[in-house]
C-alpha cells in the first residue's frame, strides 16, 4: 500500500507544482520565495515563521485532488486507478494484532491505602508492596531495585522473590502441574491450593525431589518433561494387576499408568500428523474456522499448505471447533484448573459422521497406496505404524486384508452403479483402505494412551 501511494504522489507532484507556480505568480517576489520554501518544508520541520506563512496563506498552497482534476483531466484516469488499488490493498490489510495484558507505564505507581473496616471512604496509611509475612520464613526479602528510570521495579522483585531457589512453594507448584499434564493426576491433588484445605501430597518425598531437581536444572520446562516422560513410572503399562487392584483402586500409589485420553488438541493435532496434512508452522495469527455444508465447524486449511495445530483455531464461542468442543476443551474463561474428560455418545458421532475426519482418512489410504501401490500387507502395516507407532501382529494383519477386501467388493458395485470418472477397480480399492484408514483413527487405540 505504501508503494502505491508514493506512486500517486510521485505522479502528482509536477501538476501540484504547476498548479502552485501559477498561483504564486501573482504574489510578491520575496513572499513567493519564502513560501516556495515553506511548502518543500515537511510541516514538523518548519521555523516559526514558515508555519505563520503556511497558515496564512493555506489556500494558496493546498492543492487537492479535485484541483488536479479540473486544471488536468489527462491525470483523472490515473489518479482513479491509483486510488481503487489503494483502496483494494487497505481493504486487504489485515488489522493490528493487540493484546490484552498488564504493562509498566513509568512514573511513580498508584499509591495503595488500607481501608478501615474494608470501606472505600476511610483511608488510613499508605501501604508498600511486600509478601505476606506468612510466606516470608527463611526466604530473602522482597527489595525493590528498578531496572531502569522508569519502570518501577515491582514486578521484577516479585518474580525474583518468587524463583528463589530456596523457595518451597514455586518449584513445587510447577512440577505438580506437570506430573499432572502427564500422569492425569497431581502428586497434589488439588493444584491450585497447596495449603491446609487442600489434599495431602501422594508422594510426599518425590514431590521435594521434583522441586530441587527443577531448580537445579535451571527451571528447564524440556528438562522435566523430559525426566518424567523417561521414569520407570510413565514407562508402565496400563494392565490392572489384579493382587493390587483391591490395595490401590484409583492408581494413587502409581502402581500402573493411568490409562486416559488425548486431550481435544492432541486428538487433533495426532490425526493431521499421522495423515500427513499437518502445517507445524509455529507463532502467526489465529487460523480462521467455517461451518461445513454438514453443520461441523473446522479451522481451514488445505491439502497443500495443510492444518494448523488446534491451539492456533480461532476461539469464538459463537463458532467453537465442533472436535475440540465435544472432546472437552476447557473453556477460555474463566480459569480452568484441571480438565475434564467426559465420555459421551457425541465425540463417538463426532468422529465417525464428520467429513473433516473421513477426509484425512481418505488422504491417508491415498498415500501409502501411492508408496506401496501393489503391496496390501505393507499398506497395513504403514497405517498401523503411522497412526498405532507399532507394527501390527500377524492376526491382525489377516483379519485387515480380510476386511479391506470384503470393503473392496462393497465399493466395486457401489462405484459401478455411481458411474465414477475413475477406474473401478482403484477407486474401489482406495475407497476401502479409506475406511480401514477411519476405523484406526476412531478406535480406542489411537484415541487413548496405553
Amino acid at each position: 500500500m505504501r508503494k502505491l501511494e508514493a506512486a500517486l504522489e510521485g505522479k502528482a507532484r509536477p501538476f501540484r507544482e504547476k498548479i502552485l507556480q501559477g498561483r504564486l505568480a501573482a504574489l510578491p517576489e520575496e513572499v513567493r520565495r519564502d513560501l516556495m520554501v515553506a511548502a518543500a518544508t515537511p510541516a514538523e520541520n518548519r521555523t516559526p515563521m514558515q508555519k505563520y506563512l503556511a497558515e496564512k496563506f493555506q489556500d494558496t498552497l493546498k492543492v487537492n485532488d479535485d484541483d488536479l482534476t479540473k486544471r488536468f483531466p489527462e491525470f483523472k484516469a490515473d489518479l482513479a486507478d491509483l486510488k481503487k488499488s489503494i483502496a483494494q490493498a487497505k481493504k486487504n490489510l489485515k488489522p493490528k494484532p493487540e493484546i490484552r495484558a498488564l504493562y509498566d507505564m513509568g512514573g511513580d505507581p498508584s499509591p495503595a491505602y488500607l481501608l478501615r473496616r474494608g470501606e472505600a471512604q476511610l483511608v488510613s496509611e499508605t501501604v508498600q508492596p511486600e509478601v505476606p509475612s506468612v510466606l516470608r520464613s527463611g526466604l530473602a526479602q522482597y527489595r525493590v531495585t528498578p531496572p531502569r528510570p522508569d519502570s518501577s521495579g515491582r514486578r521484577l522483585a516479585l518474580a525474583r522473590w518468587l524463583t528463589q531457589p530456596n523457595n518451597p512453594l514455586t518449584a513445587r507448584v510447577m512440577v505438580n502441574r506437570l506430573w499432572m499434564h502427564h500422569f492425569g493426576r497431581g502428586i497434589v491433588a488439588s493444584p491450585s491450593n497447596f495449603g491446609r484445605l487442600g489434599a495431602r501430597p501422594s508422594h510426599p518425598e518425590l514431590l521435594d525431589w521434583l522441586a530441587t531437581e527443577f531448580v537445579a536444572r535451571k527451571w528447564s520446562l524440556k528438562a522435566m518433561h523430559r525426566l518424567m516422560m523417561t521414569s520407570m513410572a510413565y514407562c508402565q503399562i496400563s494392565r490392572i494387576d489384579p493382587a493390587l487392584e483391591n490395595a490401590d483402586p484409583e492408581n494413587i500409589l502409581l502402581s500402573r499408568v493411568t490409562l486416559r485420553r488425548m486431550d481435544a488438541e492432541q486428538l487433533h493435532d495426532s490425526i493431521l500428523k499421522v495423515t500427513g496434512l499437518l502445517d507445524s508452522t509455529a507463532f502467526g495469527p489465529p487460523v480462521s474456522v467455517e461451518a461445513q455444508g454438514s453443520g461441523e465447524i473446522v479451522a481451514t486449511g488445505s491439502r497443500q499448505q495443510g492444518w494448523r495445530r488446534g491451539i492456533y483455531a480461532l476461539q469464538r464461542r459463537t463458532t467453537p471447533v465442533t472436535m475440540l468442543e465435544v472432546f472437552d476443551l476447557p473453556p477460555m474463561s474463566p480459569n480452568c484448573i484441571t480438565r475434564s474428560y467426559s465420555t459421551v455418545v457425541t465425540q463417538a458421532l463426532e468422529m465417525t459422521n464428520s467429513p473433516a475426519v473421513r477426509e484425512r482418512a481418505r488422504y491417508l489410504a491415498g498415500r501409502v497406496m501411492d508408496e506401496f501401490p501393489k503391496d496390501p500387507e505393507k499398506q497395513i502395516e504403514q497405517i498401523y505404524i503411522r497412526a498405532l507407532s507399532r507394527e501390527p501382529a500377524a492376526e491382525e494383519t489377516r483379519k485387515a486384508l480380510r476386511d479391506v477386501a470384503t470393503l473392496t467388493k462393497h465399493w466395486e458395485s457401489y462405484v459401478e452403479t455411481e458411474k465414477y470418472d475413475a477406474p473401478r477397480a482403484p477407486a474401489a480399492r482406495w475407497s476401502a483402505l479409506a475406511d480401514f484408514c477411519h476405523a484406526i483413527l476412531i478406535s480406542a487405540q489411537f484415541t487413548y494412551f496405553d
